[in-house]
């Protein structure tokens, strides 16, 4: 069976969370992703900024991630991860609150000046640390269409919208596409 554009996007996704490779994703792979990102933040190891950082990360596995265990096992695989992300776009409004806890995460731990927006500078940082197999000019050039309206910052509004099109939208055209950088159509 062929994968679809969608089905792609989210097993990418999957990939670039899965911080340790080992082909789940568990509450680690979020404080490992957390620590990763504070750290390049240049928030201090038992900072109350790396605190926040990391509190997100974990209330993003509790929130959004655990719940996609299907088998219960405290771990999230590949496919269960793609099936249940894959089902999220059955109910998008439903899927709402859940990505509010993702943009949150990625704000908090992006955020080093705390003015609720991402910087390019901001953003190039947050990640390549977080996501270290994206290349520089190709988070710069995901960082142009996620910044929707072009005032060299990209807002939770933006990122929001950016995470729920790369995540549920199978428009092969939506800026929210480069949330992970380049994604072949």
């Amino acid at each position: 069976m062929t994968e679809t554009f969608l089905e792609r996007k989210i097993a990418r996704c999957f990939d670039l969370l899965d911080r340790n490779s080992d082909g789940d994703l568990s509450r680690d792979d979020c404080v490992a992703l957390a620590r990763a990102a504070a750290d390049a933040s240049g928030f201090a190891a038992e900072s109350e900024d790396a605190w926040r950082v990391r509190d997100g990360y974990v209330r993003l596995w509790e929130v959004l991630l655990a719940p996609m265990d299907a088998d219960g096992d405290g771990r999230v695989s590949r496919s269960e991860y793609v099936a249940a992300v894959a089902g999220l776009s059955d109910d998008p409004d439903g899927y709402a609150d859940s990505l509010g806890v993702a943009v949150d995460a990625f704000v908090e731990a992006g955020d080093a000046d705390r003015d609720g927006r991402l910087s390019q500078p901001e953003f190039l940082t947050l990640y390549r640390a977080t996501f270290p197999s994206l290349g520089q000019e190709e988070i710069l050039e995901a960082f142009g269409h996620l910044d929707r309206d072009g005032d060299g910052h990209i807002t939770r509004q933006e990122l929001s919208d950016s995470i729920r099109e790369y995540l549920l939208s199978d428009d092969v055209n939506a800026p929210g596409n480069w949330f992970l950088g380049r994604v072949g159509g």
